[in-house]
């Protein structure tokens, strides 16, 4: 159990209440107000009980004081604010001293920081009470916790990579960049030290029985028969949803690069993103090594093999301005950050592109090739790429699944884990199993 360290309890009274209310429809999508919050350090999340009815917590939430608003008062955010219904007086015949003191109320300043013993005490109520507020408030704490720490967990920098690569699914699902952000910020370290996935510390997720990869020659020539790991999730929103899957053949200590793979189903298009971290201090720059080339090469061989035919008479959801497929994110950090709802910074290419740069002017004082953000010039930002994958501006045209599984294989073969996003069109439902299928794992 996490040791207890003390949280908030925020009392609303009913003119906020509205007006939070007016301002943001649903508050469990997160929301700031200027509180007077002298007991709380800058910057530094802290677990809170909101109380948006008298001597009753409704909420909880993760909170943050941010910068002076006015006299006394600072901007407050809150985030993975999760509804319950506590009766005070419950938990005040288990505590002593009186929970009442402590409560903060939003608009006069009283009250204070709960201290370390009573909240330990309110914590151990609420196993009694109620069982499922008890498990919010214990993850809301490790979520803290680790947010004022870096995250020491074994190949920290693959999952910040499939975390990011979940994000992006995210926004090219959804526009509007709030599941996004939620589903980031409420990722929760996993308890045991092993890890599977980014898509472990999320609530929800679905683990797939561990499959054999198919003996199908024609599509898996060089077939090795070991197991596949592979956990997926779905999201919706209204009748749409999108589906998540991480696939992986290799412990994720010795994986060594992460590979996004999007199907968006209304247009037939497949996308293919491969991560690459840069060197040195931000932005830092990109040495092409003999593993990058064989990869590039691997494209390069895939393509004239497959190559994209469309014609102006075909079906017009199968243009694309860009037919190819294949893109770089080149990163400039890949930092596993806790709370936070952002993607990683970086810039994508497109393979040709990259191709072009490579052969131009991507080189370094000594002549050797080298990538960094002044001799790329320009490239592709997070939301441009999400916003061109959602309407199937890029991606492939006319290309089987079959010929998409042998990249799935080849990748997982090479050591590297695979995000696997699939959109689906309105009212077609998900079938995560259908997916897997899909790609024949």
């Amino acid at each position: 159990m996490t040791k207890a360290r003390g949280g908030f309890l925020i009392r609303f009274d009913e003119e906020q209440r509205a007006l939070l209310l007016q301002e943001a429809i649903d508050i469990r999508s997160g929301f700031s107000d200027a509180l007077s919050t002298a007991d709380w350090s800058l910057g530094q999340w802290e677990v809170s009980g909101l109380m948006f009815a008298p001597d009753t917590i409704t909420h909880w939430a993760l909170a943050r004081r941010n910068r002076r608003v006015a006299t006394a008062k600072s901007r407050v955010e809150f985030i993975q604010v999760a509804p319950t219904e506590i009766k005070l007086q419950l938990l005040e015949g288990l505590i002593e001293p009186r929970l009442q003191r402590f409560v903060v109320r939003a608009r006069a300043g009283a009250g204070g920081r709960v201290p370390p013993a009573t909240w330990s005490q309110l914590k151990e109520a609420l196993k009694t009470i109620n069982p499922v507020s008890y498990e919010v408030l214990d993850r809301l704490e490790r979520q803290r916790d680790a947010s004022e720490s870096t995250v020491d967990l074994p190949a920290a920098h693959i999952v910040a990579q499939e975390r990011d690569a979940t994000g992006i699914v995210l926004d090219i699902f959804d526009a509007s960049h709030q599941l996004r952000k939620d589903v980031l910020t409420g990722w929760t370290p996993p308890i045991a030290r092993r890890i599977r996935s980014f898509l472990d510390g999320l609530e929800g997720v679905r683990t797939i029985e561990d499959h054999h990869i198919a003996h199908d020659a024609r599509i898996f020539p060089e077939a090795t028969g070991q197991r596949v790991t592979a956990i997926g999730t779905v999201f919706e929103l209204g009748n749409r949803s999108v589906e998540v899957m991480n696939v992986n053949r290799t412990r994720i200590e010795t994986t060594i690069g992460v590979d996004l793979i999007y199907y968006n189903e209304q247009f037939g298009a497949w996308t293919m993103l491969q991560y690459k971290a840069m060197e040195g201090h931000s932005p830092g720059a990109f040495r092409p090594n003999t593993q990058f080339t064989s990869e590039l090469e691997r494209m390069v061989h895939f393509r004239r093999k497959h190559r994209d035919r469309w014609k102006t008479k075909d079906d017009i959801a199968r243009y694309r301005l860009c037919g190819d497929g294949f893109y770089f994110k080149f990163c400039w950090r890949i930092q596993l950050e806790i709370l936070s709802p952002g993607l990683l910074p970086g810039m994508y290419l497109p393979r040709p592109y990259l191709q072009t740069l490579l052969r131009s002017q991507a080189t370094g004082s000594r002549g050797g090739k080298l990538l960094t953000e002044e001799n790329v010039s320009r490239h592709i930002s997070n939301t441009l790429f999400a916003a061109l994958v959602r309407d199937a501006w890029i991606g492939t045209r006319g290309l089987s699944s079959k010929k998409i599984a042998r990249l799935v294989s080849l990748s997982l073969n090479a050591g590297r884990s695979v995000v696997i996003g699939r959109g689906r069109p309105e009212g077609r439902a998900p079938d995560l199993d259908e997916t897997r299928s899909l790609l024949h794992l």
